[in-house]
């Protein structure tokens, strides 16, 4: 796998040298060496990581955190990878639309299943967990369903995320029409709670996997709508990988969680429950369901 070594000259050989020596290479991989004929020259294919726009994470991070699973998918491919933090939504779509990406995994998923529906990309797995959108409110309360947030203040993730768009999806379902309503957004899904924890809006919308959403209820809150199971954290491939390839891969992400090995990566992504398999039709009915992006806030 690829490694950023762009630092201080000094500490850049010495963090060469413990990356080389972890990935078995001996003193004679500091040799001086001819060059490599051009077909044998290393070449590696993208495997991108987006944990969404709420994620903190650096590139430094990510390599860290995905490093182990990077083997994996290497020994899978049978084939190098270089591990990169794919960042904003325009740049992420520019990139699938022109196949720079040869894998992606990550956690917004209208993005991933319009690069299968779109640009040909194929379902290789996604999260054993789904996850839904949910609609939270305060205990006190006086909001008992999605009917009743018409007319109120909302509180949502950002503006044309999957979650947003969840959010309008399920409005839509009864009845609401989103671009008419009082919605804001907020990129940290911890703040929404504390917004509505202080009064600030009537309704937050979260995801049900978030933290806010693992424990609104444990800690006094009402959820009052929650959106169907949606595909949570997809991994999809190129067309330029082989079907073989993918096969592969496939088969190595679902029995990670069959080795103590395989759980120990699992556990270091954030994804305990493991993998399984997606079929391309999920993505697509997905999609039919979150509708367009053709609406304008207030």
């Amino acid at each position: 796998m690829n490694f950023d070594t762009q630092c201080h000259p000094g500490r850049r050989l010495l963090r060469l040298t413990l990356l080389l020596l972890a990935a078995g290479a001996g003193p004679g991989a500091f040799a001086q060496k001819q060059p490599a004929p051009a077909a044998a020259q290393d070449v590696r294919l993208v495997f991108a990581v987006n944990e969404g726009g709420a994620a903190n994470a650096d590139a430094a991070d990510i390599l860290f955190r995905y490093q182990e699973l990077g083997e994996v998918v290497e020994k899978a491919l049978r084939a190098r990878v270089s591990i990169v933090n794919a960042r904003g939504r325009d740049r992420l779509k520019e990139n699938l639309k022109s196949h720079a990406y040869a894998l992606l995994l990550a956690r917004p998923n209208d993005v991933p299943a319009e690069a299968v529906r779109d640009f040909g990309y194929e379902p290789v797995v996604s999260a054993k967990e789904p996850y839904q959108t949910i609609f939270i409110v305060v205990k006190n309360s006086p909001l008992k369903t999605i009917s009743d947030v018409k007319g109120r203040t909302i509180l949502t993730p950002d503006q044309y995320s999957n979650m947003w768009r969840a959010a309008n999806a399920m409005l839509r379902d009864n009845k609401i029409d989103m671009g008419r309503e009082s919605v804001r957004a907020m990129r940290d899904q911890a703040a929404i709670g504390w917004s509505l924890e202080n009064g600030f809006f009537d309704v937050g919308v979260v995801n049900s996997a978030s933290g806010v959403g693992r424990s609104w209820e444990k800690n006094g809150g009402r959820v009052i709508a929650r959106s169907r199971d949606q595909i949570n954290m997809p991994m999809i491939a190129s067309p330029k990988l082989s079907a073989a390839q993918v096969e592969r891969l496939r088969a190595a992400m679902v029995s990670l969680a069959s080795t103590e090995s395989g759980q120990a990566i699992l556990k270091k992504i954030g994804m305990p429950a493991g993998f399984k398999e997606t079929p391309r039709q999920a993505f697509i009915d997905f999609l039919a369901w979150l509708g367009d992006l053709d609406i304008k806030q207030p």
